[in-house]
């Protein structure tokens, strides 16, 4: 990577800087100078709103803060491996997806929980959030679930029929799944492989 400078700021009578923090988001920048004062700089790229329900912040091309502007809750949106962020959408106010070059970032605004997967989108993909630990995704005949909090797709299968009401995913902790190992999580999906077979 290299380092390129964008723009600078002279701010009168600061003479030296003393201490130096980030927000933990990356969103902002305070610093102390030798004479006291305290200044707080706002360092996004820019900001966007979605439907007047969420705001954008974008700290870089790779992370963004999504806030709900009905409760003012946030989460910061970044992708791991520095993909630039293109497109963002938001689904029954609750669930998140993201798209950059090569990898789909999925996330539920109530648990906090965040996935990236490498993915090529077609811009076809059809998303489904009925389960709510799940994001099922349908592509050209071909279904993919997505556990929130997990990197990786859960599960890929082939299927012409897609209906959330003839799929059936099921998540359980190990707290609460008396039939797999201590430990253990139990991921169980039933969908049709064709008009007769489950």
């Amino acid at each position: 990577r290299e380092w390129a400078e964008v723009a600078q700021r002279e701010v009168e009578n600061l003479y030296t800087v003393t201490a130096l923090a980030w927000r933990s988001d990356g969103s902002r920048l305070i610093i102390g100078s030798l004479c006291g004062g305290v200044d707080m700089f706002d360092v996004c790229i820019r900001r966007a709103r979605y439907r007047d329900t969420h705001e954008f912040t974008y700290v870089s091309v790779s992370q963004v803060i999504v806030k709900s502007l009905a409760t003012g809750s946030r989460i910061v949106l970044k992708s791991n491996v520095g993909f630039e962020i293109k497109k963002i959408n938001i689904f029954q106010e609750r669930f998140l997806v993201a798209q950059t070059p090569e990898s789909l970032l999925l996330g539920d605004l109530q648990t906090c929980r965040l996935s990236e997967i490498p993915w090529n989108t077609s811009n076809t993909e059809k998303y489904f959030f009925d389960t709510p630990t799940v994001c099922m995704i349908f592509k050209k005949g071909e279904l993919s679930l997505v556990e929130y909090g997990c990197n990786e797709v859960l599960a890929c299968v082939r299927t012409e029929y897609m209906s959330p009401h003839l799929i059936s995913v099921r998540i359980n902790g190990p707290e609460e799944n008396a039939m797999a190992p201590p430990g253990c999580e139990l991921k169980v999906i039933a969908y049709l492989l064709d008009l007769t077979t489950v």
